[in-house]
């Protein structure tokens, strides 16, 4: 699919959750033109409705881990693909998705050093954003 076309289902399938742009323009950069976006926007759908459904006990799940300072990962893990979703809670419980990258195949523990600290960035800025 194209950018475009990718896009615009991205913001569709986003609807029940808040997001960040940045997340957004990531998880577009690693789909589109790929030839998994279908794959990936079924597990998104899930993901999202798990996640709105058990909040923070989502990760009694297998495809979500908490990975300390109140972040967690969600996992999208198909043939062709290996992806994070970083994502924390606002004051109102709410699931915020803050930013999406690539994990390289064959990793035993995935590493999060490199994406933590521009996750928390994300979140700091939506808290001072927040109104509700």
């Amino acid at each position: 699919m194209d950018k475009e076309s990718v896009l615009l289902q991205l913001v569709f399938l986003l609807r029940p959750v808040r997001y960040c742009r940045e997340m957004l323009d990531e998880l577009l950069s690693l789909i589109a033109e790929a030839g998994i976006e279908p794959k990936v926007f079924a597990l998104l759908i899930t993901r999202i409705h798990q996640l709105n459904a058990m909040g923070a006990q989502a990760v009694r799940l297998k495809e979500f881990e908490s990975i300390g300072d109140g972040l967690f990962s969600m996992h999208l893990t198909g043939k062709d693909f290996n992806l994070r979703i970083l994502y924390s809670f606002l004051p109102s419980r709410e699931p915020v998705l803050l930013l999406a990258f690539h994990e390289r195949a064959g990793k035993n523990k995935t590493d999060y050093s490199a994406h933590t600290d521009a996750a928390k960035a994300r979140l700091t800025k939506l808290k001072g954003e927040y109104h509700g």
